[in-house]
């Protein structure tokens, strides 16, 4: 089997050989044991760079046969690398194994280009996580409510991580929300207005928090690389609060 893959994370496997987890277009997340070549020992397949992989073997763990790179690498350094090493290590925890997901594949190489390329990084990581989570049938609903009514822009909606969007008219909720979000503010993450100030704060603490969730809690290693996260902006009961700008 060809595949046409980037490397998301090496390790040690045995004297001679190291587990790479590669994320391909064909296969989705493919793991397989590759042999270093003896006069190679210390060279080990980098990252952000396409590679046509031969491998072989029915179950879960390949034997890699051939790894030959097809195209120039991206070399990142800096907040640019720190992004990459952080997609990196969501796209290996999240991803389940040999499910091909071609979308997120094209998603990855869209990302790699654009941190090649300088553009501004809270935005496109933004828009990788919610490629991602729809990707994988966990996609943040913010175009309803829980109870599928339309949004309305000028009412505030309270979000839980379990039930999504509720009106909010003042009242004590029974369950401390997520966050707090005007509608339209909702709506224009729904449209990925990922310019828009208000949205990318929204973006990046719901993002968090739902990444969390599905790492049950587990911390994201490569958040320690970015920058540090506090909410500055206007809180209800210490829950934080996303309005339109005037």
């Amino acid at each position: 089997m060809r595949v046409s893959a980037y490397v998301i994370h090496t390790r040690p496997f045995q004297d001679g050989k190291i587990l790479v987890d590669l994320l391909t277009l064909e296969q989705g997340l493919l793991r397989g044991v590759w042999r270093l070549p003896k006069k190679e020992a210390r060279v080990i397949p980098g990252p952000f760079l396409c590679f046509e992989v031969e491998c072989t073997g029915r179950g879960e763990l390949k034997t890699i046969k051939s790894m030959e790179s097809v195209q120039a690498g991206f070399y990142l350094e800096g907040m640019p690398l720190y992004a990459g090493l952080y997609i990196h290590e969501i796209v290996e925890r999240l991803l389940p194994l040999n499910l091909p997901l071609p979308a997120i594949y094209e998603l990855y190489q869209w990302l790699i280009s654009s941190l090649h390329g300088g553009v501004s990084i809270a935005p496109i990581l933004r828009r990788f996580e919610v490629g991602l989570f729809a990707e994988l049938g966990v996609a943040i609903n913010m175009a309803s409510t829980s109870r599928g009514e339309a949004l309305s822009g000028k009412q505030l909606y309270q979000f839980h991580q379990k039930f999504g969007l509720r009106p909010y008219y003042g009242e004590q909720p029974k369950q401390v929300p997520l966050l707090y979000v005007e509608g339209q503010v909702a709506l224009d993450y729904n449209a990925g207005a990922w310019t828009n100030k208000q949205v990318l704060g929204l973006a990046k603490e719901l993002h968090r928090s739902w990444l969390d969730g599905l790492l049950n809690g587990k911390p994201v290693s490569a958040r320690r690389l970015l920058p540090k996260h506090v909410f500055q902006g206007e809180r209800l009961n210490g829950v934080p609060i996303f309005r339109a700008l005037p």
